[in-house]
């Protein structure tokens, strides 16, 4: 099913809604980015495998320098080549920065399917119970796989926290946010934000938007300046898996899921421009040099969140003459979560032994790879999904 409005592209709007207890459509810009998005962060597990330490990082002092002095071309046409894998190769480092785009995502989604209506169909009740039917299930089995499947890396034994991951803690103790498999880190944050959302979306009725944002802004300052300087110091870890600190990308999130649902063709508007481009590559790279200090680092996540969501909505947008990609994308942004939640030991086990390859053999590798694990993993949230949410509605 597919709707449009006038002035817009009906493409920017919606999609065939996935199969759940409350079918809602899809809006086809925000798959693409969660798709861009999730790939991003997996070839990046893969090309920290296999790079290990032998290009500098793009964050680092002298970035361009220090890679052409490695290179050390020897002519015009080899230092041409050398830029081009000095931004390849930052650029594929920095993945892990969009996980931000992800909690904005998130406040989007859940904001912008309650806006209409102001509070769930079913009540908070029924709205935990389906956000439990729709992490879990695919969580439980994303354990299993780890358990049962071959080309895993496995570092850490199975024993009393894979009952703790399981139940979906991935805070304490302080190791979990590392154990058996690291990326899951952010499902403990996105559960920690799903229970604590019916407050904030009540904030965001009461106060409005800009006490809302800056009621939020103010508590993620304050929480990442306590946690930095007088708890975990500079376990950043630590800080990336606790709502409070991350609060701001989703509340960025909530408010425009919020302008969305009231005022879809105004935020369109301002939003898929450029004036909006250029504001996002801003706020963004502001972000990469707040990584240079302990005290910057307070807005680090906060500005890379936000002005990286900016610039994938905008890519997102200028995909559409490209059908097959865009769709491409798309299918993988609404199978996000299994990809997520699967991809990492693989990524270990393959990309540690390809270290030997040249880059090209890599990329082509690692990308077939990855459209394996793809296809497999968008295969079995559907199946698991059909399964859970299927006892939902038998229920209901």
């Amino acid at each position: 099913m597919q709707t449009s409005a006038k002035g817009t592209d009906p493409r920017l709007r919606t999609t065939a809604a996935e199969p759940g207890p409350s079918a809602q459509p899809r809006l086809l810009w925000l798959d693409v980015v969660r798709g861009f998005s999730i790939l991003w962060i997996v070839f990046f597990h893969f090309f920290k495998e296999y790079s290990k330490g032998r290009f500098p990082l793009p964050w680092s002092p002298h970035y361009f320098a220090t890679f052409l002095d490695r290179c050390a071309p020897a002519s015009a046409v080899a230092m041409l080549a050398c830029v081009g894998r000095a931004i390849f190769v930052g650029v594929t480092m920095l993945g892990f920065q969009a996980v931000g785009v992800f909690v904005v995502m998130s406040g989007f989604g859940l904001t912008y399917a309650l806006a209409k209506t102001g509070s769930p169909e079913h009540g908070w009740r029924g709205w935990y119970r389906s956000r439990v039917l729709r992490l879990y299930p695919v969580y439980w089995v994303a354990h299993l796989v780890y358990v049962i499947s071959p080309f895993e890396a496995r570092y850490d034994p199975i024993d009393y926290r894979f009952i703790l991951s399981f139940l979906g803690d991935r805070i304490f103790p302080v190791g979990m946010i590392e154990y058996l498999n690291p990326a899951w880190w952010f499902f403990g944050l996105i559960l920690e934000l799903y229970l604590i959302f019916p407050l904030l979306f009540r904030l965001l009725q009461k106060a409005g938007v800009r006490w809302f944002l800056l009621i939020c802004a103010a508590e993620t300052v304050l929480c990442r300046y306590i946690l930095l300087f007088n708890i975990f110091r500079t376990n950043g870890m630590v800080i990336s898996a606790f709502c409070g600190s991350r609060l701001w990308e989703f509340a960025f999130g909530m408010v425009v899921g919020l302008a969305y649902r009231q005022n879809r063709e105004w935020v369109e508007d301002h939003l898929f421009s450029a004036g909006a481009m250029l504001g996002g590559v801003a706020i963004y790279t502001a972000g990469l040099y707040s990584f240079y200090s302990t005290f910057t680092y307070i807005f680090t996540d906060a500005l890379i969140g936000t002005g990286l969501f900016v610039i994938l909505a905008n890519l997102a947008r200028l995909s559409r003459p490209m059908r097959r990609v865009e769709a491409a994308l798309a299918y993988v942004g609404v199978y996000s979560y299994g990809l997520y939640l699967v991809h990492q030991p693989y990524a270990t086990y393959f990309g540690g032994r390809m270290r030997a390859m040249n880059m090209m053999e890599f990329i082509v590798i690692a990308s077939a790879i990855i459209a394996v694990i793809t296809v497999a993993s968008a295969r079995l949230e559907r199946y698991v999904n059909l399964l859970s949410q299927g006892g939902l509605r038998r229920k209901k």
